[in-house]
């Protein structure tokens, strides 16, 4: 070693390695308790971009959708754009689960699970240009679909630039999905303060079970 003092930066977690008893566990939840007071005055005022949610509950993509939300939230952004891209491939993979029917035998009848788990297999992509051409995504859905994708692609590959804004970003996008494909505001609007069917007068509908 030479006789100039060598520094080095070096970060050290050791906190997983403390013993498993009562002080360890109230040492931790007073860090936990200090880091969440510190950015709570930032996460309340980040729930205010969130944009207005009406969906419906069928489907793998709520809770994942919920979550993607509450990391935009917690400000975990990086995690934020990787959860809108996969809530967006669920979103349009149960589209298209929701959308084919095989004629078979005289009938038609929805493919198995086994069948539609081939598709887990294919590029989003390609199934996004599938519905787009089918007319079951929006040329709007299908273009935020793409973009999303594009998008958590970079935080996939670490090539992310700006994760707060690109977090809001992925927000928006995956929002304009959520509208042409699950959301209630689809299918029904609000009149007279009723939600009703689009098209049909408040006293023509049935009773909504929205």
């Amino acid at each position: 070693m030479n006789d100039e003092s060598q520094y080095r930066g070096i970060f050290i977690d050791f906190l997983s390695n403390q013993p498993q008893n009562d002080q360890s566990r109230d040492n931790f939840r007073g860090i936990l308790r200090q880091r969440l007071e510190g950015c709570l005055d930032d996460c309340v005022e980040r729930m205010w971009v969130l944009p207005q949610l009406a969906v419906k509950p069928e489907g793998e993509y709520l809770a994942l959708l919920l979550e993607s939300r509450e990391l935009y939230v917690d400000g975990r952004f990086y995690s934020c754009v990787a959860m809108c891209g996969i809530v967006g491939e669920r979103l349009v993979k149960d589209v298209l689960r929701g959308s084919v029917l095989i004629q078979k035998d005289g009938s038609a009848t929805a493919p198995s699970e086994k069948a539609f788990d081939q598709f887990e297999r294919v590029e989003v992509s390609g199934i996004v240009r599938f519905l787009k051409e089918a007319e079951i995504l929006s040329d709007d859905a299908a273009k935020a679909a793409g973009d999303l994708g594009q998008l958590r692609n970079n935080y996939a590959h670490a090539r992310g630039k700006d994760a707060q804004s690109d977090a809001l970003k992925a927000i928006q996008l995956l929002h304009t999905l959520v509208e042409g494909t699950v959301s209630i505001f689809k299918d029904f609007e609000i009149k007279d303060g009723a939600l009703v069917p689009k098209g049909i007068a408040p006293a023509q509908a049935p009773p909504s079970e929205a």
